[in-house]
């Protein structure tokens, strides 16, 4: 049995929160980039969006370091309730990374049917002539950002309990 305490048990749900932004900021790359390329930034100017998007990544890097100091500001006596578990604190990261997983896979699935019966209905409605001019384009940002949920699904389904092990020994 190990002991565990909700500060501990914090700290583990704010890195999972922040692989969760993270990956869900990763699917939707591919959007921010298509309207980019073509001039449709809702923020202005490429650079002006780059930096928005940096700004992002470097909060949650920040809040990925210093998720301790995040927990002993929510709670009020952060080390009173100790309880037994037969889970270590790494362990319960993994469930939790593996649980996002899980939620990526049925995005993937989900956004794939969607994608499927959208590439269906378009072929349809231009008859032999799908290529980027005539619609397809429509379908390449989403397209990709399911390939990431997909890729996301897999690797953290997989690889939950090893990314866990490296980042919970430090705390």
């Amino acid at each position: 049995m190990t002991r565990t305490n909700a500060f501990t048990l914090l700290c583990i749900a704010i890195r999972a929160v922040i692989v969760w932004v993270a990956a869900s900021a990763l699917v939707g790359m591919p959007a921010v980039l298509f309207a980019l390329r073509h001039g449709d930034s809702a923020f202005g100017g490429t650079g002006v969006s780059l930096a928005v998007m940096g700004s992002v990544l470097v909060a949650l890097a920040l809040a990925w370091v210093f998720a301790d100091k995040l927990a002993r500001l929510a709670l009020a006596g952060p080390r009173e309730q100790v309880f037994e578990s037969s889970l270590e604190p790494r362990v319960w990261l993994g469930l939790a990374i593996s649980i996002i997983g899980a939620w990526f896979l049925f995005l993937a699935l989900k956004d794939g049917a969607y994608l499927i019966v959208r590439w269906i209905m378009i072929s349809r409605a231009l008859p032999g002539s799908l290529t980027l001019d005539n619609g397809l384009d429509q379908l390449l940002p989403d397209a990709v950002a399911t390939v990431f949920e997909a890729i996301l699904a897999t690797v953290f389904l997989l690889r939950g309990r090893g990314l866990a092990d490296q980042e919970v020994r430090r705390a």
